[in-house]
Order: structure tokens, then C-alpha cells, then sequence
């Protein structure tokens, strides 16, 4: 029977549900290490990484000594891929993920990003983000919400924000540099002709296939340019509609495109183990899968529910 995501959040807090991992992973999947189903993982462009299909999106994590232990047991499950951001609940959400780096960090490939439009103000914030992330180094340094024209061309300008990551991988800060954008596909598709960006993340879900649509054209070039591709916003669009969906089901669609991860975020920590459940069982969808979902969805994909698509 599918879980919905309206049983996870009725759940309440960590202490009240119990959060080990196992409540919600069948006993199966509970034995030897040897035993359990792995995470399944993909190729992260010509990174050379394997990442776990289940990336951490932390926009809205909680604070905490609970939270600390949950992504301890994400990553023991075979989560490696953390997402973050200097923006994300006022940078505590790096100070967060960095109690956990601090004995993990050869186990997780760590992501944040910069909303930095020049390169001083970019390069700054690599430093800040590293002192919250308690780390040497971030393997990928994302250049943030690009959604159009003229943010991309102020970012890739003399004296722009790539420029500034462009100086701190230099310098051994950052391995990688990738562009985020949420709303117009023709943009970051631009940016790819434009820069040899390694990674990009992008909205995608069952809805955003009939509203400006990454995975029709933009998803497919970064494949074939060998760059890896995040999808992020699998649950966003249709909560607004029902609380009550089928949450996995949405996640698996994502899957079953052409990406390396996908963001799922973590609001309450049992959702944590209830995203580790869905990737260890996930299996694709077809075509004619896909295609029936989104056409289920079409007539819930507008701007007000899909509200980063507002232009």
C-alpha cells in the first residue's frame, strides 16, 4: 500500500516517531550489511563519482542533535550525494550537514551554491560556506537560480560570479562548478553553450512536463555534452493540490528519467527514512508510464502550483 506523504509529516517530530531508519525499511532490508538491498547509484557526468540516486535537499531541514543522527543514517543507508545552500534557513542548514561532515566526508559528494553575481561576492561565499561546512573543500560549487538572460550574462562576465568560482577551484576550494535554474529551460540551455558547466540542477517532476518542460531538451544535451544532471522539485508542485499523494510515485518518475540524483528534501525527519525506502525500492517507469503520469498531472501544472515557473 502506498505511503503517503501526509502519514510521514503526521508523524511529528524525530523523538515522537522513533526515527531509525528502520521503522519504515522492510525487515529484509534490516539484516547483515551484506544482505540489504544497496542504493542503487548512477555516473555524476564526467566527475568520475558514482552517486546514490536519493540526494539530501536541505532547504527546509530542521536543526538538531535528531536531524545530526538522521543524515548519519541516511548516508549509512547509501545516500552520498548532500545538497545545500548559504540561503538555505540562514545558512544553518550548511552548519548542519557540516555536524556531519565532520567524521563523513569521504562518504558524501557535498553540493551548495552561491547566489554571488560577481566574483568577489562568489568567492566569498565559498569561504563562508566552507567554515559552516567544516570542510577543506566542496566538490561542487553551484552558480544559483539562473533564470534568465541577463543573470546568466551578468554571472558569466568579466568580473562575474563564475569567475569567482573559477579562482577557488583554482585553489583546490571546489572541484566542480555546475548552474542551477528553476524556471526557463531556453536559459540554461544557453549557459551550456556558453560554459563548460559539470553539472546542472533543474526543476523536474510529473507536472513540470507540461509547463516549460527541462527534461524535454535541456535534460537530454547535458547527457550527451557528459554532464550530470540533478533533478530537484519532484513533490513540490502537487502538494499544493493533495496532501495526501502518492509521494514515491512522483519520485520514481524522476528516476526514470535520464538523471544522475534527484533532491528530495527533509522537513521532518521521518521523511528521511521514508526517501531511503522509495530509492531502495525503486524500479523505472516506461515510456508509456511516464508519459500517462504526466498526462494525469497536466491539468495541475500551472504557475500557481508550480510557483517557481512565475515569470
Amino acid at each position: 500500500m502506498a505511503v503517503s506523504r501526509r502519514d510521514v509529516l503526521q508523524k511529528g517530530s524525530a523523538a515522537a516517531a522513533g526515527l531509525a531508519l528502520t521503522a519504515v525499511i522492510p525487515a529484509k532490508e534490516q539484516s547483515a550489511p551484506s544482505q540489504r538491498s544497496k542504493m542503487p547509484t548512477r555516473s555524476f557526468g564526467k566527475t568520475g563519482r558514482k552517486v546514490s540516486i536519493l540526494a539530501l535537499g536541505s532547504a527546509e531541514l530542521p536543526s538538531g542533535e535528531a536531524t545530526v543522527k538522521a543524515l548519519n543514517e541516511m548516508i549509512d543507508a547509501g545516500v552520498n550525494y548532500f545538497d545545500t545552500a548559504p540561503s538555505y534557513q540562514g545558512g544553518n542548514s550548511e552548519i548542519t550537514i557540516g555536524q556531519v561532515l565532520k567524521t563523513r566526508r569521504e562518504q558524501v559528494f557535498l553540493a551548495t551554491k552561491t547566489l554571488g553575481r560577481n566574483a568577489d561576492a562568489a568567492y566569498r561565499e565559498v569561504h563562508e560556506s566552507l567554515k559552516r561546512l567544516q570542510t577543506g573543500h566542496i566538490d561542487l560549487l553551484q552558480i544559483h537560480s539562473i533564470n534568465d538572460m541577463g543573470t546568466l550574462d551578468q554571472v558569466l562576465s568579466k568580473g562575474g560570479g563564475v569567475e569567482g568560482l573559477e579562482r577557488a577551484k583554482k585553489e583546490g576550494l571546489i572541484r566542480h562548478i555546475g548552474i542551477t535554474g528553476h524556471t526557463r529551460p531556453e536559459v540554461i540551455s544557453k549557459a551550456l553553450d556558453r560554459y563548460p558547466f559539470e553539472s546542472i540542477l533543474v526543476a523536474l517532476s510529473a507536472l513540470d512536463a507540461s509547463l516549460n518542460d527541462f527534461a524535454a531538451e535541456v535534460v537530454p544535451k547535458a547527457k550527451k555534452l557528459g554532464i550530470g544532471v540533478v533533478g530537484m522539485k519532484a513533490l513540490k508542485g502537487i502538494e499544493r493540490v493533495d496532501r495526501s499523494f502518492d509521494y514515491a510515485r512522483f519520485m520514481r518518475y524522476v528516476w526514470s528519467l535520464d538523471v544522475s540524483t534527484l533532491t528530495v528534501g527533509v522537513r521532518q525527519l521521518p521523511e528521511a527514512a521514508k526517501n531511503v525506502a522509495a530509492a531502495l525500492a525503486f524500479k523505472p517507469m516506461s515510456a508509456d508510464e511516464k508519459a500517462a503520469f504526466a498526462k494525469e498531472m497536466a491539468p495541475h501544472a500551472n504557475a500557481n502550483n508550480l510557483w517557481w515557473k512565475r515569470q
